[in-house]
């Protein structure tokens, strides 16, 4: 990977391994970090700017060479799903089927609150109560 502009040796080869399998943990091993502190600093270098604009780079150089695109993925998966549907073999379609609805969040697993005009939830307050577990048997 060509040297990378506000990046230390250490978050260069991070930025690296992260590309193998987008594990900051073991990216963070590899690059020299400690065992003791591979995790937190695998998650604070995801954060920082710098480290961000060299993995979005380099995913974006790796496509280009690839020609492994998201649009050509779905592609491929849609023709699984057909050719699986078919054949009639329906475990392999589901599969197919379920990334596909995975990709455009067509189930939800969490609920995610907003407030006005998709913003932060305003609390006016906030109460906390703590009850006794005796005194709640009858």
């Amino acid at each position: 990977m060509p040297k990378t502009i506000g990046l230390t040796a250490k978050q260069e080869r991070f930025v690296a391994e992260y590309l193998v399998d987008a594990n900051a943990t073991r990216a963070s091993l590899a690059a020299g970090y400690s065992e003791r502190t591979a995790q937190r600093i695998g998650s604070e270098l995801l954060t920082k700017p710098a480290v961000k604009a060299a993995i979005t780079k380099a995913l974006k150089a790796q496509e280009r060479r690839t020609l492994i695109t998201a649009d050509s993925n779905l592609r491929a998966i849609e023709r699984l799903a057909q050719k699986a549907e078919g054949a009639g073999d329906w475990g392999p379609a589901i599969r197919a089927r379920e990334l596909l609805g995975k990709h455009y969040r067509s189930f939800v697993d969490k609920v995610e609150l907003t407030g006005q005009n998709d913003g932060p939830v305003e609390f006016t307050e906030i109460r906390r109560t703590v009850v006794d577990p005796a005194e709640t048997k009858a």
